[in-house]
């Protein structure tokens, strides 16, 4: 069974390691392996290749979750909905894309007990990455979600600025869905402290590092934090899930996480 990642720039991923750890647990035989694909222009070529070479289970990672849309012949629901691809399949012909991401951020917020329902959140950016979070938390009741973006598009974004002016605790959460701070640029904030400091909550998509400067910041003021490690073991055994066509225990996910953990 052939499997992988397809993105522009994979220095930083884990996923490889998180997909290994699953075929040592659980017994099954398989191949992960990392693609760059260095443009959008690139993508249709790519699938042709995978067809040709039986790789036919993908997830998708930054910045193609969007422009992967035009080359499937099936998409769910699910990801119809939220406007992001992060796992496609390939059979009987054709390549199905569906959304993870969504369940990976719902188990990370379930595993570090976040609130959800009835509070206000505010999203950093607005690329693949934000709608699953933004379409997670509406599902479980969130008041206000708003985006922030620096480029404003109707009434749920607002822009750096309006940020900088919102009162302290005003809303509960904010999550970063954009890769200011990651490997390798790992002294970058994609937000001030006078910002972080007026959340209760900050959860970073961001894992390598697993502390990013903007989780220190919010550490620092003590506000619950969450990186994103957690809903990236769970986002890859969903992945599994669908690509397999079988359910697993949500212990898995906390096995390879503690694996992932001691690893890093």
């Amino acid at each position: 069974m052939n499997q992988g990642l397809l993105g522009k720039k994979l220095s930083h991923s884990y996923s490889a390691i998180i997909h290994n750890i699953f075929y040592e647990i659980t017994g099954i035989k398989g191949n992960y392996k990392l693609y760059e694909v260095s443009s959008k222009e690139e993508i249709s070529n790519f699938l042709q290749m995978c067809k040709n070479n039986d790789i036919h289970n993908l997830n998708v990672t930054i910045p193609y979750k969007k422009e992967v849309f035009q080359y499937l012949d099936v998409i769910s629901e699910q990801a119809k909905k939220i406007g992001a691809i992060n796992t496609i399949t390939y059979k009987d012909n054709k390549f199905y894309g569906d959304n993870s991401d969504y369940f990976g951020f719902l188990k990370t917020l379930e595993n570090q007990k976040i609130q959800i329902k009835d509070k206000d959140w505010i999203i950093l950016g607005s690329g693949g990455s934000h709608e699953s979070v933004k379409v997670a938390l509406k599902d479980k009741g969130a008041n206000v979600i708003k985006v922030v973006s620096r480029n404003k598009r109707n009434k749920s974004f607002i822009s750096y600025e309006e940020l900088e002016i919102i009162s302290p605790k005003s809303y509960y959460g904010l999550v970063n869905t954009t890769p200011v701070g990651m490997y390798p640029n790992v002294n970058k904030c994609v937000v001030s402290e006078l910002i972080i400091k007026k959340f209760s909550c900050a959860i970073d998509l961001i894992y390598n590092p697993l502390e990013t400067v903007f989780l220190s910041i919010a550490n620092k003021n003590g506000l619950q934090t969450a990186n994103g490690l957690y809903m990236l073991v769970a986002q890859a055994i969903k992945s599994q899930e669908i690509w397999l066509g079988r359910s697993f225990d949500s212990q898995l996910i906390n096995e390879i996480y503690e694996k992932m953990s001691d690893k890093l």
